[in-house]
């Protein structure tokens, strides 16, 4: 049987500023996508994602979840898009596209069956949903667990709310519900000895508690123009192929309610021969589901790890055995720089500005800087205080959970809160949780 190659699109989460930065411009349908985006984002209101993707220095995802959330869903439709013009910029073809959540309505884009003008419009329409229905704040917990035992789990707790959301495979499954409910979900999980990591997320999603929203969802988009997919779309909302436009009405319908059965699409499309997955999105939470959850034959790759150029993708892709069939066009700083410019017109989130750290926590740095360097082959000079272990790196969320139990032996430190544990990416925030516990 001949080897299938499936490409990924990441949905929560998959966020990373400036990830396009040096790379979109050397495409130019990775360019219209986001002139696109922005265009139609500006008819609905919106502010322009264009800076988010292509500045290094834009928004982080904690500071658009705190602070201008409404950019969030378009933002990461943006790096979908603009990444599957990338991949296919490059002389490369899928056999099957499938999206984890949100991000299966950028699979159906890059499939054809429904326009990236429409998407960008029920992005749009989507965030005013839920802004309409003002559902109760909520979110998602990771549980380090088969998804019969987070069935237990749930079943357990007896919380009308709490819900099993996502099933990404042996190794995590996610549940869904109000604070309130994730908190004893979360509680009862540590007890029991599993790890429960809070997601970066503002709702509840894919559970019925958002159903109000869904609704407002589906009355807003009835109009939209929708098409058969010219490439297979696997949906894992549906645990099916997208075969018709009744199909592709229900994924958009269902999105926001429905629980997404990853594992066992990832498992139905292996069986069928698809053993390459590329995920085409920011970051690889994706790639690293597909590596713990199928047999070793399968392979799977993130097209945009961490920030970098182009050369970081297609040497990347050369070492995984896909050798790209076109050369990258010299890049068109002024096209490029013309989506920024024109974004930049509209106000946006802005970073405040780094501080240097205080005298005291200079030794706890430098200690930080040796182990971390140490631990991943870096040179100690380019760790530093402010880089970023995932967006500059490229070190994943499980490295880092590992690298910082190492510093909790070594400092004799108690567990911290999870969404402060999730949040120290750089060694400077690393430093301040070290600090707090020592006083």
């Amino acid at each position: 049987m001949t080897s299938r190659l499936a490409v990924l699109f990441p949905g929560q989460g998959a966020y990373l500023p400036g990830v396009l930065a040096d790379r979109a411009r050397h495409f130019p349908k990775a360019v219209e996508v986001l002139e696109t985006i922005d265009a139609v984002a500006a008819e609905h209101g919106f502010d322009p994602v264009a800076p988010l993707v292509l500045e290094r220095d834009a928004a982080s995802l904690d500071e658009l979840l705190t602070t201008n959330s409404d950019q969030l869903d378009l933002a990461i439709y943006a790096i979908n898009a603009a990444g599957f013009e990338i991949f296919s910029g490059l002389g490369l073809r899928a056999d099957v596209l499938v999206g984890h959540s949100f991000g299966e309505f950028a699979a159906l884009s890059a499939a054809a069956a429904v326009s990236t003008a429409d998407v960008t419009r029920m992005a749009c329409t989507r965030t005013k949903a839920f802004s309409r229905a003002d559902p109760a704040e909520g979110g998602l917990l990771a549980l380090d667990v088969p998804a019969w035992r987070a069935e237990h789990l749930v079943g357990l707790l007896d919380d009308p709310g709490l819900r099993l959301a996502i099933d990404n495979g042996p190794g995590q499954t996610v549940v869904s519900g109000p604070l309130a409910s994730l908190r004893a979900a979360e509680n009862v999980a540590t007890g029991l000895g599993f790890r429960a990591t809070r997601l970066r997320a503002k709702y509840a999603f894919h559970n019925a508690l958002l159903h109000v929203a869904a609704d407002i969802f589906r009355d807003s988009t009835e109009d939209v123009r929708l098409a058969e997919p010219r490439v297979p779309v696997f949906s894992p909302v549906l645990g099916r192929y997208v075969r018709t436009v009744a199909d592709v009405r229900e994924v958009v319908v269902r999105n926001m309610v429905a629980p997404v059965r990853f594992y066992d699409a990832l498992l139905s499309l292996f069986r069928s021969g698809t053993t390459t997955f590329v995920e085409v999105g920011a970051r690889q939470a994706l790639t690293g589901i597909v590596g713990s959850s199928l047999p070793a034959s399968a392979r799977a790759l993130p097209l945009l790890p961490s920030r970098g150029d182009v050369e970081s993708i297609t040497t990347a892709l050369d070492d995984a055995g896909l050798p790209v069939g076109r050369t990258p066009l010299p890049a068109r700083p002024d096209r490029d720089e013309t989506v920024v410019r024109d974004a930049q017109e509209s106000p946006r989130v802005v970073s405040p500005p780094e501080q240097a750290p205080p005298p005291e926590r200079t030794d706890v740095l430098t200690e930080l800087a040796g182990m971390y360097a140490e631990d991943l082959g870096f040179p100690v000079e380019m760790l530093s205080s402010d880089i970023d272990l995932e967006a500059d790196l490229g070190v994943d969320s499980a490295k880092q959970l590992a690298l910082f139990e190492r510093v909790r032996v070594r400092y004799g430190l108690a567990e911290p809160p999870a969404e402060r544990r999730v949040r120290a990416t750089t060694l400077e925030k690393i430093a301040e949780l070290v600090e707090e516990q020592r006083r």
